[in-house]
C-alpha cells in the first residue's frame, strides 16, 4: 500500500467540504474534532482544518503537516469508503499527541480497523 497521500485521497473541493460539513458525522475529543462521512469511492478522501484562531502561519502549517502526516502513517488502519476532515484545535502539537487524538477519533467514528488478534 502506497504511504503518501496521493491527489485523490486529498479532499479539496468547496462543494465536497460543504457536504461532509453539513451531512457527517462528528466526534470530539479535547484539541480536535473530527467529521466523517461515507464518500462511495473505495478510499478515503482527507483534510486537515486548523480553527481559524490557531496562532500565526507558521503554527498552522506545522499542524497541518504533523497531521497529514499522522494520517499518511496510519491509514492502513482504516475503513476506506469515507471522506474525513480533521478539525484541529491550538494546544500540545506533538506527533505522539495528535496519533494518539486521530486514532481515539477513529475508534469513536467507527472506521478504524479492528487490528488482527495475535497470540493464544
Amino acid at each position: 500500500m502506497r504511504r503518501n497521500l496521493t491527489k485523490a485521497e486529498r479532499l479539496k473541493r468547496t462543494s465536497d467540504f460543504d457536504r461532509v460539513f453539513g451531512e457527517g458525522r462528528r466526534i470530539r475529543e479535547r484539541g480536535s474534532r473530527l467529521v466523517v462521512l461515507p464518500n462511495g469511492l473505495e478510499h478515503n478522501r482527507f483534510a486537515v482544518c486548523p480553527v481559524r484562531k490557531y496562532g500565526t502561519a507558521v503554527e498552522r502549517n506545522r499542524a497541518k503537516r504533523i497531521c497529514r502526516e499522522v494520517y499518511r502513517n496510519h491509514k492502513d488502519q482504516i475503513d476506506t469508503g469515507y471522506d474525513i476532515i480533521l478539525i484541529v484545535y491550538p494546544g500540545t502539537d506533538t506527533f505522539d499527541a495528535r496519533t494518539s487524538q486521530f486514532m481515539r477519533l477513529c475508534e469513536h467514528a467507527g472506521i478504524r480497523q479492528n487490528p488482527a488478534a495475535s497470540g493464544p
